[in-house]
């Protein structure tokens, strides 16, 4: 294996690729080979400790990643062992959890996801309308929604989010508002969906059993663009076998700024 695939990696590479058992973090520069050495620690994994594919999960940071990934995988070690291979983004993962909670409890069915972008900012639109008496600008309302997913992937406090710099007035407000309208709707973005999967993995110790059982192998690409709620959920389903493996730069976060 090492002959075949392994020839232009260097040592610190290589220590990677063979680091299978318990938690490891890979720094490295942008186009350095993480995500080679990445696929490659996968081939290892599966063909030389016989790990069971369908038992390991990768996570990235976007859907065209997930692809790419797995082109990556099947034109190193072919299309078949690319298919029992989990390449997954945080949001699919945390809608399987969601629906996993939602098929083991009747009667809980779970809040519908808004994916149109200018349903959400329409009624941010509205909510700063009337909160602030006025009608806001484009760049107002998309500064509102950034804010939105800041303060819920980074999972702040009330008062955090009174404290947080901003020039919205009566930001506040506005966040709690559109927080509540959604729920009063059954409703959620795509924030929420990884707040609603936190929170059952937390509470259902049945469903986090779930996915711990399923995947007790975790690798996650581009770890520097996980926010806190991402991290909290990728802790939680590592925590029993503690074989996770992060890949990323911290240069390169686009929670730093």
């Amino acid at each position: 294996f090492e002959k075949q695939y392994m020839a232009r990696l260097n040592a610190r590479q290589k220590e990677a690729v063979f680091a299978v058992d318990g938690p490891v973090l890979l720094l490295a520069t942008p186009g350095s080979g993480k995500a080679t050495v990445l696929v490659t620690r996968l081939g290892y994994m599966i063909l030389c400790r016989g790990i069971d594919p369908k038992s390991i999960l990768t996570m990235t940071y976007t859907v065209a990643a997930t692809k790419d990934m797995k082109s990556r995988f099947s034109a190193f070690f072919g299309e078949a062992a690319a298919e029992g291979l989990a390449f997954r983004t945080i949001n699919s993962v945390s809608k399987s959890v969601i629906d996993t909670f939602g098929r083991s409890h009747a009667g809980r069915t779970p809040f519908d996801l808004v994916t149109d972008e200018g349903e959400l900012n329409r009624l941010v639109r509205e909510i700063c309308q009337a909160v602030n008496e006025g009608y806001p600008e484009d760049s107002e309302i998309r500064e509102v929604r950034r804010l939105i997913t800041y303060i819920k992937n980074m999972m702040l406090t009330e008062e955090e989010i009174e404290n947080l710099e901003s020039e919205i007035d009566h930001l506040p407000e506005i966040v709690q508002r559109y927080r509540d309208i959604l729920r009063q709707r059954h409703l959620m973005d795509f924030d929420d969906q990884l707040a609603y999967a936190y929170t059952i993995l937390q509470k259902y110790p049945a469903v986090l059993s779930t996915f711990q059982e399923r995947f007790p192998y975790i690798c996650v690409d581009e770890a520097q663009d996980t926010s806190r709620i991402q991290h909290a959920i990728i802790k939680l389903l590592a925590s029993k076998s503690e074989n996770l493996f992060m890949v990323g730069d911290e240069d390169q976060s686009i929670y730093g700024f």
